[in-house]
């Protein structure tokens, strides 16, 4: 029989009341943002609702979906979610597997001509002048390109291919498979758990893209949800002022700005929280295999 010492069962309490506490934290929010997206305007105005919604309601999911600068800013969203998670993952792929090729001369000075924007950076400036120089300012690619290129991404690719048995991809090229095939077919199976969580660390970050956004559009209709979500946040009061996202469609006698905001809040986390129990297995792999081979 296995029996744990005082020390053990003492630091397992605490764990356990720690980690319930973290817990309460994290949901007590989301679950007053759920209730407030239900409610009816009566009972937020009056500040009667708490974790529970009063007079159940999806008077504000609808005002939401039924915006067309919400449906344009999520479609938006979803694409350059989906282009930049596959152009960056695909292109860190294809770097690390030349980086961690033995036969590829200079790996070194390569390298350090990597590694040194991902340490040295030329600022905001100098960003912003470029992208505007190079014709991108209003377009999608102004929040595409810059996003193409994950030095971290290459590193540890590059990192779990050398650690790999050289003597997978050399029996590749004995059956006369080229380095497309090689890497396809032979190594990017090796190497999927990690592949699944990078995809997922990016298509998170993709999807909560505003900044540049802010930076690089000027058309609504090139919004993504998270700069339309701040928008709307950012609006104290729906009034007719041109910067108030929802000022065409809002009934102030039916729904209040305080609805509107949560059910905004919780139907842009909502999507990108459905991918992680389908890729938590993958996930959680993937970090392990990183942290033991990177």
């Amino acid at each position: 029989m296995n029996h744990r010492s005082p020390s053990r069962i003492v630091f397992e309490v605490f764990n356990y009341m720690a980690f319930a506490v973290f817990t309460c934290i994290i949901l007590i929010p989301i679950i007053n943002a759920l209730a407030i997206s239900f409610s009816s305007y009566d009972a937020v105005a009056a500040g009667e609702v708490g974790l529970w919604p009063v007079n159940f309601n999806v008077h504000g999911y609808l005002t939401i979906v039924t915006n067309w600068t919400f449906v344009t800013t999520f479609f938006n969203t979803v694409g350059i979610t989906v282009v930049n998670t596959c152009f960056s993952i695909g292109s860190a792929l294809a770097a690390g597997y030349v980086l961690g090729n033995k036969h590829l001369i200079g790996k070194r000075m390569l390298m350090i001509y990597i590694l040194i924007p991902m340490y040295f950076s030329g600022g905001l400036i100098p960003f912003y002048l470029t992208v505007n120089q190079l014709g991108l300012y209003n377009t999608y690619f102004a929040l595409i390109l810059p996003a193409l290129v994950n030095v971290f991404y290459i590193i540890v690719f590059r990192n779990s291919i050398a650690n790999i048995p050289a003597e997978l991809a050399e029996s590749g090229e004995i059956d006369g498979a080229g380095d497309l095939t090689i890497l396809v077919r032979i190594l990017l199976p090796v190497i999927s758990p990690m592949i699944a969580a990078f995809v997922i660390f990016s298509a998170v970050a993709y999807w909560n893209e505003w900044y540049n956004v802010l930076l690089f559009i000027s058309d609504d209709d090139k919004y993504t949800l998270q700069y339309w979500l701040r928008q709307l946040l950012v609006s104290h009061e729906f009034s007719d002022s041109p910067n108030n996202p929802l000022r065409a469609i809002v009934n102030l006698d039916r729904v209040s700005q305080s609805t509107l905001e949560m059910a905004a809040t919780i139907i842009t986390i909502v999507p990108i929280a459905l991918v992680y129990p389908f890729m938590q297995k993958y996930f959680i792999h993937g970090i392990v295999v990183g942290a033991v081979k990177g």
